[in-house]
């Protein structure tokens, strides 16, 4: 890991792969045999595969593994990296391979990733790089479904989301591994925002980044997760404003559909609606389309064009992909026609963008109180503005009573808070109830990520 290998891995995390390759490729003709180049190779695929989404550069890009993987075995066995480069590799096709929906491979190739840590690990302790992987793996095994758990066991898997984070904090503690700071805060953010909901650690994480989102693009998406996540959105846009502005890095057009996102948060339509045409008109990938047809259906609905809103949805249905959840909550609101009331839906916008007392003076103004949504988002904005728990947990009942039949997130969401609330007021038996509540329920929106978080919060209490 010579400067040249160090520059190379700063220029891929920051997506300017132009400049990465030149250093590369000077590194080849100097010293063939270095070890770091397939990697560092591997990690440009991976990154312009997991951004850009593109099925063409996936399948050119694909036929190469082998050759590193070739390449890499016949390197010294007595170095931590033997193994822990193969394993990267394989940890980053699994990643690539989720993204077109090959599912068994990637199963393989986690596995294949994990046995080879584990192994550096026994071989290698106080390598604490090791720790990247192996964090990751398990604290992702660690929120995989309840009805799935067979295959981990069946593989020998572990899974635990906080052993899994404290793996990725050891690695950022360690200075002999500064190098990795930027990628080991984006995989700890993500899994953060996605497994745990804890504000103080999104803050720390947001804390130490700093000012660090002006100069790297990966920490710029980092940041406005953290910050949005949180409720800040008037720093999350001020973050997507102020992003890098290399001209040579690899596009990330998803940040157009995060500031749109935020402008729909102020419901600053004409804003949110020319940035996410931007991203429609430059994103050549698979995920996020349908959403942001949807979200132009909702902005038009919103000005009471319903002309328009029925062309935008007419997009949903003919354009894009239903890999993820947002997408699929887009099909299926487009086949139903499906809109919520205009001030539930505002309300719920609000919201999202942490301006929680104009949230409740719109939710306040809606008269229908047998309303599934309206105790759900009731709930939700009064848990923010910090009243009364039990105040809190009883409107989220009535959401719950309401909705448990319906395919609506409501009632599992609700549960969910629920057993998080019980969680902080220690009472664990009862969170233990609504966790099980809310994994009980299945077929609604966004039923990977609220499972995820409840399968998570299990996990937390039985420890």
């Amino acid at each position: 890991m010579n400067e040249n290998m160090q520059k190379s891995y700063s220029h891929i995390v920051n997506l300017e792969f132009e400049s990465a390759k030149k250093l590369l490729a000077n590194e080849q003709s100097k010293n063939p045999t270095n070890g770091f180049i397939p990697l560092h190779q591997n990690y440009i695929d991976f990154l312009t595969i997991i951004i850009g989404e593109e099925k063409i550069y996936f399948d050119n890009a694909i036929q190469q593994k082998e050759v590193r993987m070739e390449l890499l075995q016949s390197k010294n066995e007595d170095s931590p990296y033997y193994l822990y480069s193969q394993a990267e590799i394989h940890l980053q096709w699994a990643f690539s391979r989720l993204k077109f929906d090959q599912y068994s491979t990637a199963a393989y190739e986690f596995i294949k990733a994990y046995n080879l840590l584990e192994e550096n690990q026994k071989i290698f302790p106080e390598f604490t790089l090791n720790k990247k992987g192996l964090g990751l793996i398990h604290a992702l095994l660690g929120a995989v479904p309840e009805q799935f758990n067979w295959i981990i066991n069946l593989a020998g898997l572990d899974g635990d989301v906080a052993l899994g984070l404290s793996e990725l904090d050891e690695v950022l503690s360690d200075k002999n591994f500064n190098m990795y700071e930027n990628e080991v805060l984006f995989l700890l953010s993500f899994l953060q925002i996605n497994l745990n909901e804890n504000d103080a650690i999104s803050q720390q994480y947001l804390n130490r980044i700093g000012d660090g989102y002006k100069e790297n693009i990966l920490l710029n998406f980092t940041a406005a997760r953290l910050s949005n996540n949180l409720g800040e959105n008037e720093l999350t846009l001020k973050i997507l404003e102020d992003k890098p502005s290399s001209l040579s890095a690899f596009p990330f057009y998803y940040l157009n559909y995060l500031q749109a996102m935020s402008y729909l948060y102020q419901l600053n339509y004409e804003n949110a609606k020319q940035q996410f045409e931007v991203f429609l008109g430059d994103f050549k990938g698979l995920n996020y389309i349908k959403s942001a047809y949807h979200k132009l259906a909702w902005v038009a609905f919103l000005q009471k064009n319903y002309e328009k809103k029925n062309e935008y949805f007419a997009k949903v249905i003919s354009e894009g992909n239903t890999s993820i959840d947002e997408d699929k909550v887009a099909m299926k609101d487009a086949e139903d026609i499906y809109f919520s009331s205009p001030v539930l839906l505002k309300a719920r916008l609000l919201y999202d963008g942490g301006y929680y007392e104009n949230a409740l003076n719109q939710i306040i103004a809606f008269e229908q109180i047998d309303n599934v949504e309206y105790w759900y988002r009731l709930a939700r904005v009064k848990s923010k503005l910090e009243y009364k728990n039990n105040e809190i947990i009883a409107h989220y009942q009535k959401s719950y009573d309401l909705g448990k039949e319906s395919t609506a997130y409501y009632a599992p969401m609700s549960a969910l808070q629920i057993a998080l609330i019980y969680e902080k007021q220690n009472e664990l038996d009862k969170a233990a109830i609504y966790f099980e509540k809310c994994l009980l329920i299945s077929d609604f929106d966004y039923e990977r990520g609220i499972h995820k978080k409840a399968k998570s919060g299990l996990g937390r209490i039985s420890d």
